[in-house]
């Protein structure tokens, strides 16, 4: 089971599904939450104005003024879900700090990127991913998701990205009712390899306990993203695993890739690892 989950807060936004997602998450696995505002104009103002001034001091007191509004939404949320939490507050680079403090999670909750209210494209659920070593679940910035868990995707294609992500949800999927598997190809070739054992994903997640089926992804990776987020539409899933970048990064972002498509469209909340 999830133990210490972390979630991002963001302290210029109102209100995020994501943060009413981590608290429904650690109520479930009976986890203790810790929330951690990070203040990026602070940290800016800091390393530009070392001296400080009133107008620095100003700005530095009006971002501490949001963390302690977003401290006292967030409390609300956990308190009346009964969620034991810490709050935090870290000035710097949001994906910087997240990739750090993820480290010493079981779990890290981010939102993902709304290309028109954030500054910075995909950087923070990608660097938290790519940076952390942890899993990642990236909650879309709209909708509701009390819920997640029940009905789960993974995108298997045997890869040390696949495998990260499919192991750090665990305690996702000891708990679901139902597990898809779409079954992708390896990529790497192992030519000493000249006897395989039996490798059968569909039959570990069933010795679990847990209902699972699986089908082919039907698609090349590089192109498995829309078939990823089709497969967990049609079967109704509420949350997807997968991995994150088995290609470059770079690659991706210049020729469009699995990874980029999901956390452009997804729709359900998706656990990555890398």
């Amino acid at each position: 089971m999830f133990r210490n989950i972390l979630v991002h807060v963001k302290p210029c936004e109102s209100s995020s599904p994501h943060e009413s997602a981590a608290v429904a998450v650690a109520k479930a696995h009976d986890a203790r939450l810790t929330a951690l505002a990070t203040l990026r104009d602070v940290s800016m103002l800091r390393l530009l104005f070392r001296s400080g001034g009133v107008t620095s001091t100003a700005q530095i007191e009006q971002s501490y003024k949001l963390a302690a509004a977003a401290e006292r939404r967030f409390r609300a949320l956990a308190e009346a879900a009964a969620v034991p939490y810490d709050w935090q507050v870290a000035e710097g680079d949001a994906a910087e700090v997240l990739g750090l403090v993820a480290r010493y999670h079981d779990l890290t909750i981010v939102e993902q990127t709304d290309l028109v209210a954030d500054e910075i494209g995909f950087d923070v659920p990608e660097t938290c991913v790519l940076s952390s070593g942890r899993p990642v679940l990236i909650v879309p910035y709209a909708g509701h998701f009390d819920h997640i868990g029940r009905s789960i995707v993974v995108a298997w294609n045997g890869s040390r990205q696949a495998a990260a992500a499919l192991h750090g949800a665990l305690p996702f999927i000891d708990r679901a009712e139902k597990v898809l598997v779409l079954q992708g190809r390896e990529r790497v070739s192992y030519p000493s390899i000249t006897r395989w054992p039996r490798l059968d994903l569909g039959a570990a997640i069933a010795a679990r306990g847990v209902p699972v089926s699986v089908e082919p992804i039907g698609t090349d990776d590089a192109d498995a993203g829309p078939a990823i987020l089709a497969a967990a539409a049609r079967h109704s899933a509420d949350l997807v695993v997968m991995g994150a970048y088995g290609h470059s990064r770079l690659k991706e972002w210049v020729l469009g890739g699995s990874t980029r498509h999901v956390l452009l469209h997804m729709a359900v909340p998706v656990l990555m690892g890398h």
